[in-house]
C-alpha cells in the first residue's frame, strides 16, 4: 500500500470515529421478516447503527431499527460478528434526528424499556388463589396480560411462562381484566431474548 492510500484510509477513520459517537447502552427493536426482537444499542450516527442482538434468527439484508420513541428507521444489516451487527441507514439521519437520538440513548435520559408483542397461557398466584393469564406483550421489565378476573393495583402475583421460571411480578395498572406487570427483578435480557427466539422457531 502506497503512503498515499495510508493517509486516505486514516483520514477515513478519524472522520468515521469523529462522526460516530458511542452511546449508554439502551434497549431497541430489530424488526425483520416481520419479526421482531430485542437489541442493544451500542452506538449510532448518521449513517448507520451498531448493536447487540438478541435473536440468532438475524441475517445480513433489510431491517427496520426502532430507537426510543422515534420514527422506524429503515436500513440493512451490513455485517454480523460474535453477536453483533452492524446496520447502514438507507438514508442519512439528519442532524436533528441524530441529535434528539443521541439526547435520548445518554446516561441521563430514563426511558420505559419496548416491549414486543408475543402470545402466550401463562399461570398466576395472586393471594394464594391461581389465576389464568394470556401474554400480549413483553419485556425483560414486565409484560401486559389478560387474566380470568379482574386484578388490584399494588398486589404482588406470581407468574410462570412455558420454559421459564416462575416471576415474581407487581400488578402496576389494570382495567378491566386486562393488567400491567412490573417484574421484580427484571428478566435479564439473555434470557427473554432466548425465550422470544425459541418461540419464533417454535412458530415458524
Amino acid at each position: 500500500m502506497t503512503d498515499a492510500a495510508k493517509r486516505r484510509r486514516q483520514k477515513r477513520a478519524e472522520r468515521r470515529s469523529q462522526e460516530r459517537q458511542t452511546m449508554i447502552l439502551r434497549v431497541g427493536l430489530l424488526e425483520q421478516d416481520e419479526k421482531v426482537s430485542f437489541c442493544l444499542v451500542r452506538n449510532v450516527s448518521s449513517t448507520g447503527i451498531q448493536i447487540k442482538l438478541y435473536t440468532a434468527s438475524a441475517y445480513p439484508g433489510e431491517v427496520v431499527v426502532r430507537v426510543a420513541d422515534e420514527d422506524p428507521i429503515h436500513g440493512r444489516i451490513v455485517w454480523i460478528s460474535d453477536g453483533n451487527a452492524g446496520i447502514r441507514f438507507e438514508a442519512e439521519i439528519d442532524p436533528v434526528t441524530l441529535l434528539r437520538l443521541q439526547q435520548k440513548l445518554s446516561q441521563e435520559r430514563r426511558r420505559s424499556m419496548p416491549r414486543v408483542r408475543t402470545t402466550s397461557h401463562a399461570a398466576m398466584r395472586v393471594n394464594g388463589r391461581k389465576v389464568r393469564a394470556e401474554l400480549a406483550d413483553i419485556s425483560s421489565m414486565g409484560a401486559r396480560v389478560t387474566t380470568s378476573r379482574s386484578l388490584e393495583v399494588g398486589t404482588l402475583a406470581f407468574i410462570t411462562f412455558p420454559e421459564l421460571p416462575e416471576i415474581r411480578a407487581y400488578v402496576r395498572w389494570t382495567e378491566d381484566r386486562e393488567s400491567g406487570l412490573v417484574f421484580e427483578p427484571p428478566i435479564p435480557m439473555k434470557v427473554i431474548g432466548q425465550w422470544l427466539d425459541d418461540r419464533l422457531r417454535a412458530t415458524a
